[in-house]
């Protein structure tokens, strides 16, 4: 999809959510003057991703603040497409096949869209957050925040309030079904390890700590003694055992691979951790911060000392940190300089390699 189109569309809708938020605040005052509604048009097109997100993420969000009695929404599903040929031929931008949808179907489709957006902002109102970590084992950046950062939802009461989920795969790449990690056919081993430690055991608190485990043996670069962790934590290796080393580890590999190469927009390094659809980019530390303007619900108190962040859209362009793991970056390391305080190392791999 060409980046001009899209980032026209977006705007028209963002520009006019704006302009309906400012009436909103005013109609208190002059509504009974004025009894206009504000008139609200999304062009878009079905099967664009970034489409599909702000109808879910952002325009839903009418039905649930009150706004929907003060605009006039119109939606206009055609987007990119244009008409060719004496016939009146219709090209979409996605799919031939989005043109054949008969006449009738857009109103059918707008109707559609509505209902869906109402009961989404219904449902979410009492829901969980979905929250997605983006991983490689052996990546020191994932690593720290798994034991640093995403830990405390297990003690400061975001954990009822979110559906987490990890993802280890991270950096790698397929090719003719095998897998090549960024560090090396070790992580792309561990990675197999926690990717069937999920699998084996889906209590998020069971598998979690094992991973917990794992990655601390990591940030110690102790990571070869992961088999201490089944001892420490009073699991039965042999289910995990059994998976890495058959086919089902392989495919469960492959599978996470899937997911992550399916990420929109695509990740541009790790840890990436998504907020209910949203990447956070280099501000993922302050993911906690998110969670608790995602959550309806009644917010836990960790949330009443945490500033309410920014809302990340598909048009940010992040800046690379010192936090972030890039594929093409080279084996990252953390060096401890003569103080003992960790800088980062990269590595650069040579030729021969």
């Amino acid at each position: 999809m060409a980046a001009g189109p899209r980032g026209r569309l977006l705007l028209v809708a963002l520009v006019s959510a704006a302009a309906v938020v400012a009436a909103g605040g005013l109609l208190p005052g002059c509504a009974a003057a004025a009894g206009e509604k504000v008139p609200l048009a999304l062009y878009y097109e079905t099967l664009c991703p970034y489409c599909s997100r702000f109808i879910v993420n952002h325009l839903a969000g009418i039905f649930e603040d009150g706004i929907v009695d003060a605009i006039d929404l119109r939606l206009v599903p055609y987007g990119n497409a244009h008409v060719v040929g004496a016939n009146n031929t219709i090209s979409c931008q996605q799919s031939p096949s989005m043109a054949a949808i008969p006449r009738f179907r857009p109103a059918l489709l707008l109707a559609a869209i509505l209902l869906l957006a109402a009961g989404a902002v219904e449902g979410k109102k009492g829901g969980k957050v979905d929250v997605a970590l983006y991983y490689e084992s052996l990546c020191p950046y994932s690593a720290m925040f798994v034991v640093g950062n995403l830990a405390r939802v297990f003690k400061d009461g975001l954990l009822d309030a979110v559906n987490l989920s990890l993802v280890p795969y991270g950096n790698a790449r397929v090719k003719d079904g095998k897998i090549s990690c960024q560090h090396g056919s070790e992580e792309c081993f561990l990675n197999t390890v926690e990717a069937c430690a999920i699998d084996v055991w889906p209590d998020l608190r069971v598998h979690f700590r094992f991973i917990y485990c794992v990655e601390d043996l990591v940030v110690n670069h102790k990571q070869r003694e992961w088999e201490s962790c089944f001892g420490k934590l009073n699991l039965d290796p042999k289910p995990v055992t059994d998976c890495y080393k058959g086919e089902r580890g392989h495919q469960l590999s492959l599978k996470y691979g899937r997911q992550t190469d399916a990420l929109q927009p695509p990740h541009k390094y790790v840890p990436w951790v998504v907020v209910d659809g949203q990447p956070l980019y280099e501000d993922y530390e302050n993911f906690e911060a998110y969670i608790c303007k995602a959550y309806k619900g009644h917010p836990p108190k960790v949330c009443e000392g945490l500033a309410r962040p920014p809302t990340p859209t598909v048009l940010e362009v992040a800046e690379a940190g010192n936090r972030v793991s890039y594929y093409d970056s080279g084996d990252i390391r953390l060096k401890p300089d003569e103080d003992g305080h960790a800088k980062i190392k990269v590595v650069v791999p040579d030729d021969d390699d």
